[in-house]
This record gives C-alpha cells, structure tokens and sequence, in this order.
C-alpha cells in the first residue's frame, strides 16, 4: 500500500470524472499516449527543482472556480472564501447552506520543536493550557461546558511544527462559541492552580503511551537524531520536565507558557477555518469582530534548517525490541521538503510505485517467499519545511525476519528498475487521474472534519489561496527532474536508516524516555556497496495499466434532497437464504454504491478451533485477492472481509459501475475454497493469528477493562486467552477439512445501497448461486446478552498483562435493559448532561487520569449505560469516585435551569435529525441496524420524539432507576489492576486466584500496597465467588453483595438471558 502524503496510511478511494447527464461520464485515455485524452498537456517553464513537462487543466477535468477563483468540486455545494484579517490572520470561510453543525478550527505554526530546552513538553502542556479560562470567560469548564449543553465537542493536538484546535457544535449557536474560541488566541489566563493540576494530565497522557509501541519506536528514532535538531526532542512532557526538574532549577513554569503564548501566537502564523450555516458576509463579519484582537507581533515562520540525521548517523542498523509481539522492517530516508511542492507531489508517483501491491511488486514477491504479510511506503504523517521522511515499512514473517537484508536488497533492486526506467509519464497520468477522481466525487464530510483538515493544511504548506480547498488532495503538473533527485537519493543505500523490530534481538542500549531496549550498528560498507549495484530481478516489474478504472459515471436516477432520501428506509426485495435489501440513492450525487454481506455460517465459532480457522481462512481469502484487488482499491473499489462470531461479514464500497464485478470476484474466492488453501500460507497466518491473540491483552487498561465488561455479559463468546492456547494446535489438515463444511450451511442477509438498481441488486442471489452450493439454515445465529443481576453488584478484577504498566482502570457499566426507543433516548440524554460535569470533576480537578469518558452502548439489542477512567490510583479508589459522581448527579440534574435542560434536549433532538453527511455513512446507519438485526431503520427520528416529550422529571426517574445505587439498578465494575509481580508461581488454583484478587481488592480500598503473584494461565477460568463485604471491607455506600467474577462462562451460566434482536414493524406513529 503506498501512503499518500495527505492522508498518510489511510487508503484512498481515488476517484475521477467529468460532468454529463445527471452524473459523469468520460473515459480514460490510453497509458501509451504521451497526452490525455481529457486534458490537454501543456509544456511548461521550469520550476525550482525540475521542469514541467505536461500541466493538467482542472477546469477541463471538470474541476469549477467560484467568485473568489477557487477551485473545488461541481458536486460540493458549499461556498468558500479567503480573507486576510488586518493582524495578518489567514481565514478560509466555508459556508453550507444544509449544515446541521457549525466547527472551526486553528491551525498555529508552532509546535513541539520549538520548546525550549530546558522545558521539554511545554508546547504540548500550553495546548492543554488554553482550554482552561480566559481573561473573557474565567471559568475553567466554561467552553467545554456551553459546546456540552449545545451539542458540541472539541479537542486539539500538539504535532512537530504545528498545534491544531478544534471545535463542533450545533450551527445555530456558532457565533457564541466563537467568541471564546477567540480568546484562547488573545487572552488565556494560565491561573496558577490550572496550570499545577494540568501537569498532572500531561503526565497522565504520557503514562499512557509508555507502553505503546508506536510511540516507543517514534521516541527512538528521536532519540538517535542529530542533538542539533529539534527532532531529536522529547516532544509529550511528564511531570519530571514540567514539574520537579523546573521548580529544582527556579524556573516558574507558568511564566514560560505566558512567554511561549506571547512568543509565538502570533496572528500571522495561524491559519483559521470557520464553517457554519450562515452566508459568507455573516462569516466574515463575526470572524472579523471576534480575531482580529490577537495579537500580531510579525514573526517570521521558522524554518529549522538542517538534517535530522547526520551522515555518520545514516546507513545503520537498528534493533528494537517492542512490547507486543510483532516483527517489522522499516528503511527510512530524510528527502528535501516536498511541502511547497502541493501541484507536483513527486513523492506521490514514488510511494505509488514502491507501496503497489499487484504483480510484480516489491509486496508480491516477498510474499509469495513466505517472507511478509503487508507493506506500507510513503512519507511519513509529519510534514515539515526542511526534510521529508519517506519510509518502507514491511510486517515480517518469521522467515522473513530470517531475510532482512535479503528483502532490502528487492527494495533496492526495485528502486534501480525504476531509476533506470525513468519516470514513466502514463503512469504519472494514471496516478493524477484518479487523484482527481478522488477529488471530484469526495464525500462529503461532517463540519469539524472539514475545518480541522483544511486548517492543517493551511497551515503545513503555502497552499494558494485559489488552491484551498483542493491543493492537498490532488496534482496537476508532472516534473520528472524533480521525481529523479528523490529517486537518487532513494537508491544510495548510505542514505537509508535500516530499523527491525522484534523480540529476541540482540540489544545494549536503553531509550531513556519511554525504556525501549535497542542497539544501533552501522551497516557494513561491503553490503551497503552490494546494495547499491544488484543485478536486475526478472520478478519485478512496474504495474500493468489498472483494470479496474470506471467509465461510467451516469446517476441512474435523478437525485432528490438527502432530507428526504434519509426517511426513505432499504425495502427487503428478496427473502429465504439470500435475504436482500436495497435501496437506490443517489442523493449525495455520485455515481458510487455500497453493498454489504452477513454470511451467517454457525460452525464457525462452536470452538475455539474454529474461530481461528475462521479468521485464518478468511485472511487467506483476502491475501489471494490481494494482487488484483489493491487495482481495485486505488479506483475507489474496496472491500474489508472479517470472520465474526456467527460467519463473515464483507463490506465493499465504491464505484457502481465496477463494484459488482469486484464483489462477484471475491465471493467466487470464497466459494472455491481449494484456490485459497496452501500449507505455506498457512503456516504464515496461524503464526500471525497467535500473535493477534497474545498481543490483544496486551493493550491498553481502558480497553482491557471494556473487554472484560464485554465478555461478563455476551453469550457464547470465547476469550483470547482460549483462542492464543488453542492457535498453535490448529492444523493445515484441519483448516482442509473446515473450509468445506464452512460453506456447507450458509444463509446470506444482504444490503445493496447507491446508484445500483433493483435489477443489478436482484441479480447477486444468481451470482450466490454460481458459487455456492449451500442449504440454508434452519436458524440464524445472533448476540444474546445476559440480564445482570440487581440483588448484587458484579466485580470483574484482572490484572494488567503488561510488567511494568502502572495505568490501572475501571469501566463501570450500567445495564439499563432491552433497548426501546425511550430507554434509549432517556440515556443518550442523561449521558449528554453528565459527560462535561463528570471529566470536570475526575479529570480537570482530580486529576485522576488522562482518559475520563461516558457512553451509551447498545449490543445485542441490549442498552447500557459507561464510565470509562484510567489511572494509576487502585481501581477500587476509581469506583468510589465514580460512584460519588453518580451520587450527585440527581442534583447536578435538578440544578439545571429549563433553558439549560431544554438546550440539551433540542441539540440532541437535532442530533438525532441530522442529515446524513455521506453515502458511506448512511449506508452504515442502515447497516447496523440489518447486522445487529434490529432493522429500527427510523431509530434516530423515533428518538426525537421521544426527546421532545421529555421531562427533567422523566430523567431523574431514570436516573433514580438505573444509575444511582437502587434496588433496581444492574452495575458491573470490570477493574484492571497493576502488575506488580516479576515472576510467575506457576499456581493453577482458579479458586485461589479469585480469593487473592479479591483480597488485593479489599486492601486497596484501605490504601494498603500488596505484592501479588500474575493472573495465571486460569486467571480467566477460575471459579465464580459471591461474598457480602462488611463496612469495614467495602465502601460504607455499598450494601449489596459483590459478585466476583472468576470463570466467565460459569458466571453467565447462572444468569437468564435477554432475547435476540427481531424484526420488528416500526411503529412511528
């Protein structure tokens, strides 16, 4: 997969196409051509690096200009302006008519390379700062509060060069917001108790990541840079950098965050994007009335000049070893910005090249070794002005790891055969077209993601104003100059940094930031010279011209307003084995569809064994796909294919005209199991499904917390630990004789959804047919829940799987019962009024950790309410705050005055009435509901009524009923403590490490410290125990008896069971 430098990692639906009809219909031109067929090439003069060769003309690709002259799409209906504010402020406006929420977002050129040295963290810690009171509005939880109360949320993030803030909320109440928005900008307070506790949240965020390898590894690429670049710099902070190591040296931390604000907030060095309902003038106006205050002290944009890594420091080997099990092979170069390079991006027709994944690439060829599962190339998501870092990224087998510099030297071998190619014109073209295929048929986003990306693009690169919109999304001038200076600095392996990840490497050295163990070496002048001139591999060659590009782009039918198609439910059309829903739609006006399968097929989860079999086969399936559906991918034709628990879901999205082909491919592969079996393969998949299975509890407390909760209350679930245990007993015979009796039974619930007639949605139960020859079910499986029982309170306590980890949490579920349309509007409108009171309290004041958050879930039909925190304070501490928060929040309730509680119903309600933003998105709202089998298509619009005939007494009463301690009331608290042990005493007494997790429990509500043996492998499987603690052993509050959860199949053993999701006839009326 290659990573586009706009979107780094994610993969694209590129898409292309040019007005006719009610869509867009136009053909490619022939790759052989040095012209294309719907542009016309223009031979241009050189330009700073290179020489243009051909120029695209985006008005002739179908591209418009509105007044202002910026470019944008025919189909996006928003309008857009430029406006430079007198202090030098750099404004784009967005104004859309059918907006259900407003968003802005600020993009300030300064960022984690500019803190001073002696304050690692500061700009990271100023950006936590700013969201906490203003000289205008004082109160620390005032912004939260009024976006809270209105429908809004918002966030930010500190990156290298840049800070990016961020907001939505409900689009009537913008202008408000705005106003202290602003002020974070022109006059924050930084109060000395904000500024004392918020070290804390620092500190607490960067505990979180300790333990995560990806911020592991990034820290140590830092830490092994040049010390004269800022990139070497510890960028997150902690309480040592911003707390003790200051006071000890008499630095008065907060008077360095008012310098650092002052400094470098300068209006213009920001980029603002503002979008809302209201016309471009009104825009203007409050943007002007509420910016231009900030300061503008004319600074100069920074440009750190320099190499992050010197020569000595390239061409070197490094071992890490990382906290999950994983094997990876990064080669990594520093380029020369390509930043102010937005209309030529070389890098781009690079990574296409070196990151494709069809025959003859670098991909397929280890692979086909047995030496890799997937590779990744591009640069890097860290734009900078002075290098770009481009990297090849391979996840390695155990073979694989066995032939590291074997697979660099294909990496090199392919880089020659491109060097001596030299860039290839058609396949620049391929490239830009269906960049702009992307482009001109986008689906819409929703307003915070807009503004939010648009702003940093802004503010990364010197995007021109008539560029705005488009200038990160596509390209239009080839420079083959400018793609051979990359090219041959790629191809000198003294360029490269070599980085292999995987435990049991050899390692001396330790990264003092985050403990990752490592060494560096360099790599012998001897093999960096055989790398440099390898004969040429007859297994590689540049990619075939893509089959897969579409041509038609007609609507089948003349689009009607998305707040009329929403109310429009999909109709079944086809019932029994192959049960069909559509629903023709194309109101978001692009020539795309999506279809959806549930392959319902028991027996592949009534054993661990099976559930692996499952999940191997059906990676096998996609790995033999793999060389003609990534062509696929990159025409905006995709598909994700998952085992579940109850069969294999395929989900596929793209354009119409080719997505039905894509879909009858892979269901054929399905079907012929023999094509997909390989012993090889096989091997290589087991191996990678054990490593899944062992990594997932490696993860973070908050998760492991929530997947804890999960497994005490979904029947007939198995665990990973009984999947990691079962996984190397699986065999190549057993997955030969599974794969057919997989297939034997099958029962198909399918949505066809987009610009895909009746006719082509009816003809895939033909195509089922084809390729299967399966009997129906009698049954179709779904997630039952249990019913948890209110005479007890139930205790989930794991310990951390991570030595070393001293983040603990809780996730405390509050099971409300089967989901209807009240219960769940009554939650979703008690968890908007608590969510900003409850991160006040726990996290702002607190300061109990970095993650505090409530939610509403509805699995199995089943509704919930949940307090998630994570911390390192004992887990039984964690509850008791929670439970105080719960306490108050009858009052906090009664307290609202009816304009506030009216203000939360109506944003909800508007919430629950909001058009849909994309195809893809109500495609997924309608999904859920088939998969989940509810089938509650109007769901959202049922909710709204209920909401508008809502009382604050209707809410205290379920309050009352539900979440506050009550006879009524069905808690789980799953707990993951910390792992404080270094060995294992090998014990397998279920019963004894239940007592002894219970103890530890006990003790930690006293305050007291204990030293405990780790969960053994039964730690999942010990014995359910019920105990009633005294006063003197629980909190006072607690009058229930606990139930401890030992063994979770023999604690749902002894509950009853909510029914299955049913089709139900929605009654609105």
């Amino acid at each position: 997969m290659f990573r586009h430098k706009a979107f780094s990692g994610i993969s694209l639906t590129q898409q292309f196409g040019r007005a006719g009809g009610y869509g867009y219909n136009k053909p490619f031109g022939h790759p052989a051509k040095t012209r294309l067929t719907v542009f016309d090439a223009q031979v241009k003069r050189s330009i700073t690096l290179g020489e243009v060769v051909c120029e695209l003309s985006l008005v002739e690709a179908g591209f418009v200009r509105n007044e202002q002259g910026i470019y944008k799409s025919p189909v996006d209906t928003r309008d857009y302006r430029v406006v430079h504010l007198p202090n030098g402020l750099r404004v784009l406006l967005v104004s859309d008519a059918t907006t259900d929420q407003a968003a802005a977002s600020m993009c300030v050129h300064v960022g984690a390379w500019f803190d001073p040295p002696e304050l690692p963290g500061l700009a990271h810690f100023c950006e936590h700062m700013l969201f906490l009171g203003t000289e205008k509005y004082p109160e620390e939880n005032n912004y939260s509060a009024y976006l809270s109360s209105h429908g809004g949320g918002c966030n930010a993030f500190t990156a290298a060069e840049n800070t990016v803030y961020f907001f939505e909320i409900r689009h009537e109440h913008l202008s408000h917001i705005l106003d202290r928005f602003a002020q974070f900008f022109i006059a924050p307070l930084f109060t000395p108790s904000a500024t004392a506790r918020e070290t804390l949240a620092v500190d607490s965020e960067n505990k979180k990541n300790l333990q995560a390898d990806v911020w592991r590894l990034n820290q140590l690429q830092k830490h092994l840079a040049s010390k004269d670049h800022p990139y070497s710099k510890f960028s997150t902070g902690n309480a040592e950098t911003l707390g003790t190591k200051p006071a000890a040296a008499g630095i008065d931390v907060r008077a360095e965050l008012l310098k650092f604000h002052e400094q470098y907030y300068s209006a213009n060095q920001m980029q603002l994007v503002i979008v809302g309902r209201e016309d471009l003038d009104t825009l203007q106006k409050w943007t002007e009335e509420k910016f231009t205050p900030a300061k503008n002290n004319n600074r100069e944009r920074i440009v750190f000049n320099g190499k992050p890594f010197t020569a000595e420091q390239l061409g070197t080997r490094v071992h890490a070893l990382p906290v999950k099990d994983v094997r990876q092979l990064h080669m990594s170069w520093y380029l020369p910005s390509t930043v102010k390079e937005y209309r030529k991006k070389p890098d781009h027709y690079i990574a296409h090249l070196l990151g494709h994944e069809g025959p003859g690439s670098v991909l397929a060829l280890v692979k086909g070794k047995g030496w890799a599962t997937a590779l990744v190339a591009g640069p890097e998501d860290m734009a900078a002005l002075d290098f770009s870092h481009f990297k090849v990224k391979l996840d390695l087998t155990a073979e694989g790891l066995e032939h590291v510099d074997d697979i660099v030297a294909i990496v090199y071998q392919y880089i020659a055969m491109m060097t001596e190619a030299g860039p290839q014109q058609w396949i620049w073209e391929e490239s830009a077209k269906l960049d702009f295929m992307q482009a001109l048929f986008k689906d819409k986003e929703r307003a915070g993601s807009t503004a939010t990306g648009l702003s940093l693009s802004m503010g990364i690169g010197p995007l021109a104003d008539d560029w705005i919109v488009l200038g990160a999304h596509i390209m239009d001038q080839y420079d083959p100059t400018l793609i051979k200076s990359l090219l041959a600095i790629l191809a000198n392996p003294a360029n490269m940094r070599l980085t292999i990840v995987a435990k049991g490497l050899k390692v001396d050295s330790v990264e003092p930031w985050y403990g990752t163990d490592y060494s560096v070496q360099p790599i012998a002048p001897e093999l960096l010279k055989s790398w440099a001139s390898l004969p040429k591999n007859p297994d590689l060659a540049l990619p075939p011209v893509n089959e897969f590009v579409p041509t038609d782009f007609e609507l089948k039918t003349p689009p009607i307003p998305v707040s009329v198609s929403k109310d429009i439910a999909p109709t079944l059309i086809e019932e029994g084995q192959i049960k069909i829903w559509h629903k023709m739609d194309t109101s978001f006006n692009v020539p795309k569809g999506a279809i959806f399968f549930d392959i319902s097929a028991p027996i592949c989860y009534i054993t661990p064994e099976n559930n692996i079999l499952n999940s191997i086969y059906t990676k096998m399936i996609v790995a033999s796909l793999n060389e003609y559906s990534y062509a696929a991918e990159l025409t905006g034709s995709e598909f994700k294919l998952d085992s579940t628990t109850t069969g294999l879901q395929l989900m596929s999205r793209g354009y119409s005209h080719k997505l039905l082909t894509l879909v009858e491919r892979i269901l054929h592969r399905i079907g012929d199991y023999k094509t997909v079996l390989n012993p090889e393969m096989f091997t290589v998949y087991r191996d990678k499904a054990r490593r899944t299975y062992e990594n997932y509890m490696q993860g973070m407390a908050a998760y492991m917390a929530i997947y804890n909760a999960s497994m005490c209350s979904e029947l007939n679930r198995w665990h990973v630990d009984q999947s990691a245990k079962a996984c190397p007993e699986v065999t190549y015979e057993d997955l030969c004789n599974f794969a057919p009796q997989l297939l034997k039974h099958l029962n198909f619930e399918i949505l066809v959804f987009g610009n895909i007639t009746k006719e082509d949605a009816l003809s895939l139960k033909e195509i089922i047919r084809r390729h299967f020859n399966s009997l129906p079910l009698a049954s179709v499986p779904r997630v039952r829940r249990v019913i948890l029982p209110s005479e007890t309170e139930t205790h989930c306590v794991r310990e951390n799987r991570i030595l070393g980890d001293k983040n603990t949490s809780v996730t405390n579920v509050y099971q409300i019962g089967r989901c209807s349309y009240r219960l769940h509007a009554l939650a979703e409108l008690v968890q908007t009024i608590m969510s900003e009171p409850l991160f006040t309290l726990l996290r702002t004041q607190e300061q109990l950790g970095y993650i505090v958050q409530s939610r509403v879930k509805v699995d199995g039909g089943v509704l919930t309410v949940q307090v998630i925190v994570q911390s390192e304070r004992a887990p039984e501490y964690l509850d008791q705050r929670v439970e105080f928060f719960v306490s108050t929040l009858p009052q906090i309730i009664a307290d609202l005055s009816e304009e506030t509680f009216t203000g939360f119903v109506d944003s909800l309600v508007s919430k629950c009435l909001e058009d849909d933003k994309s195809m893809i998105e109500q495609a997924m709202r309608y999904w859920e509901q088939i998969f989940g089998g509810s089938y509650r298509f109007h769901s959202s619009r049922a909710m709204a009524q209920v909401l508008k005939n809502t009382t604050k007494a209707d809410v205290l009463e379920f309050v009352a009923t539900y979440i506050t301690d009550s006879p009524q009331r069905c808690k789980l608290s799953s707990r993951i403590t910390v792992n404080d042990s270094t060995t294992d005493t090998g014990s397998s007494n279920a019963d004894n490490q239940a007592e002894r997790v219970e103890e530890k429990e006990a003790k930690e509500a006293k305050g007291e410290e204990e030293k405990a043996a780790p969960a053994d492998a039964t730690a999942t499987t010990s014995t359910t125990s019920t105990t009633t603690h005294t006063p003197e052993k629980e909190d006072k509050k607690a009058a229930k008896a606990v139930v401890l959860v030992g063994d979770f199949d023999e604690f749902k053993a002894t509950l009853c069971t909510y029914p299955a999701p049913a089709y139900e006839v929605e009654d609105l009326s």
